[in-house]
């Protein structure tokens, strides 16, 4: 009887010990895969799907560190401190953002609106952005209208140049270097050694290849 639970055992750590040289073979397996995927996808991932990823991986890293926090998508983040419209920061924020806000929109650099339609366009501002947007909002738009507007970038009209910098403000992606982008495809159509099109169709060309990965982000918000 106890040669048949000595036979028992050892049939059961033979398992044991296969079952985890195949564990650790396909830890070792998926994570070179993950290596692979993450560089070759990880551009395409829209933000929600990124926390999720980086949490995944978080996990990961600590049950290889010995920090294992039990079962679920590992530490939670922190909660992030509450957005609010500009039109309910404290009221010296609030003047001095709608002022600024109001100065952009009626200078040439920015919308080259009139003077009661730059008023109106700061009212609606402050009422759909955080005031602690203002900065990044104006550099955003002023690099989209040039790009438009350059004979380089999208060649437009100066009022389309505008029309097109506000329609796309809230959605560019800051951190994408789309003008160079654009510009490599742009010669790369254009040119005699490349696709050899028109220099209207080269640019259309460049346009629908940059923009999908241009327009992709939500820099405001709330």
């Amino acid at each position: 009887m106890k040669f048949l639970s000595l036979i028992a055992l050892l049939f059961a750590f033979s398992a044991h010990a296969q079952s985890r040289a195949t564990l650790e073979t396909e830890a070792k397996k998926l994570s070179m895969q993950m290596k692979i995927l993450v560089e070759r996808n990880v551009d395409r991932l829209d933000e929600r799907e990124l926390t999720k990823l980086v949490r995944t991986f978080e996990r990961a890293k600590d049950i290889l560190m010995g920090r294992d926090t039990g079962p679920g998508p590992g530490p939670f983040p922190p909660v992030p401190t509450p957005r609010f419209t500009c039109d309910r920061a404290p009221v010296s924020v609030y003047q001095a953002t709608f002022s600024q806000i109001k100065d952009f929109a009626y200078s040439s650099t920015g919308l080259d609106l009139s003077s009661s339609a730059a008023i109106n366009y700061a009212h609606d501002w402050v009422a759909k952005y955080t005031c602690e947007d203002l900065d990044l909002f104006k550099t955003l738009f002023v690099r989209l209208k040039n790009f438009a507007y350059s004979s380089a970038g999208l060649d437009l009209s100066a009022s389309a140049a505008i029309n097109y910098a506000s329609s796309g403000v809230d959605s560019v992606c800051a951190d994408y270097a789309f003008e160079q982008e654009f510009k490599g495809l742009y010669d790369f159509a254009y040119s005699t050694r490349g696709l050899d099109m028109s220099a209207s169709a080269a640019r259309e060309y460049a346009r629908q290849r940059v923009e999908p990965n241009m327009f992709r982000c939500r820099q405001f918000a709330l």
